[in-house]
């Protein structure tokens, strides 16, 4: 049982699939070929620890039928992306907002979205539409309150919450860094 309760979403980051540019797969089908290609060396895979979001993004896709997918895990995510553009490990999935400035800067290449598509990056697929639809995952950001607040309270809060993110402004400063 929970102390929180839910007062509302603020806003869902797609995760990006991501690959070193040195790897030759375009596409997340060329990507699961490619590691079928490698044989018993894989891929290896950078994630930010046990339980996160990459680590659930590797086993997704290994329950999709991409094989050989090998997880090494980083203290996190930055670090891991760090490994994935400094060639160590070829591949990662990280929240839109840290890996679009360096999908734009050359320094990785987007396979496709875990989530739907991206407002900043509508170029890039999702794992749907590159057939992985079980492959689908965001970090999302709420707002929560302590159990027993009183119900005008939380009302009042969702209202003024839903307001926030409804606006111009809150969209003009997220939706570029590619949060929706």
């Amino acid at each position: 049982d929970s102390d929180l309760v839910p007062v509302g979403m603020i806003a869902v980051a797609p995760s990006v699939i991501v690959v070193n540019p040195a790897v030759p797969a375009k596409t997340l089908k060329e990507f699961a070929e490619w590691a079928k290609g490698r044989g018993a060396n894989g891929v290896n895979w950078s994630t930010a620890g046990t339980a996160s979001t990459p680590h659930f993004v590797a086993e997704m896709l290994k329950e999709a039928g991409v094989p050989g997918v090998n997880v090494v895990p980083y203290k996190s995510g930055s670090e891991g992306v760090t490994a994935v553009i400094a060639g160590n490990v070829e591949a990662t999935s990280e929240a839109s907002i840290v890996v679009l400035p360096q999908v734009k800067a050359g320094k990785l290449r987007a396979l496709a979205t875990t989530w739907d598509k991206i407002s900043a990056a509508p170029e890039i697929p999702t794992t749907k539409d590159s057939g992985f639809p079980t492959v689908r995952i965001g970090h999302w950001a709420g707002l929560f309150a302590p159990k027993g607040t009183p119900q005008p309270i939380l009302d009042k809060m969702a209202a003024e919450l839903l307001a926030v993110v409804k606006s111009k402004d809150f969209a003009d400063k997220l939706v570029p860094s590619g949060i929706e």
